[in-house]
């Protein structure tokens, strides 16, 4: 009798799950990130207020999308899997994504009392995920890629209110500038790894 994708899925272990989430190389959301904050940052300089506003809504709320093209090119393939024959850490990490979705409760209200908070408050909202996908995919450049991007958003915002539509994004893309080498070499150091354990094996 042929066996579905879905039970051999569910048929793996937790912790062979978890191997398969942290052998991955999660490229693009962060390379997606990068190029979004670049264009809102870049744009804020000929749009006007209500421009600048558009923009960042619109281009935070594309991140997802543009990762999931950008990942037919990185070899990732991220796709929209059906619960049941979807990772469990996968799982845990899109409710992250859900999590700083629900922070807009917060958001919304500080852009309707000052336009300028909104990059300052979507900086912040959309890095909370990488803390949770720090702890569980074991790469700890991610949770200080969420640390390092909180409080200098914080900072900038609290000196520098006025300056939010080009100083936010400006700070999101260094973080980004040096997480995204350091998951690369993370992932390829991961892959020589595997390479010599099968050698290895072979050889045994």
């Amino acid at each position: 009798m042929q066996t579905t994708n879905s039970a051999r899925i569910n048929s793996k272990s937790l912790e062979q799950q978890l191997i398969e989430f942290r052998s991955k190389r999660y490229l693009a959301m962060p390379l997606s990130g990068a190029i979004v904050w670049t264009i809102i940052g870049l744009l804020s300089f000929v749009l006007t207020p209500y421009q600048q506003v558009m923009a960042t809504f619109i281009g935070t709320g594309s991140i997802i999308y543009l990762a999931l093209a950008i990942s037919r090119l990185t070899g990732e393939n991220i796709s929209f899997q059906k619960n049941s024959e979807r990772n469990w850490f996968d799982t845990v990490f899109l409710a992250g994504v859900g999590m700083s979705f629900l922070v807009f409760a917060i958001s919304i209200p500080m852009f309707m009392q000052n336009y300028q908070a909104l990059p300052f408050a979507l900086a912040v909202q959309t890095g909370l995920m990488w803390l949770l996908f720090g702890v569980v995919a074991k790469a700890p450049v991610a949770y200080v890629h969420t640390i390092v991007r909180t409080i200098a958003c914080t900072a900038a915002y609290l000196t520098l209110p006025e300056q939010s539509f080009w100083l936010q994004p400006l700070i999101v893309v260094i973080c980004y500038g040096f997480t995204i080498p350091v998951l690369e070499l993370r992932y390829r150091r991961q892959q020589v790894s595997m390479v010599l354990s099968s050698g290895a094996k072979c050889v045994a």
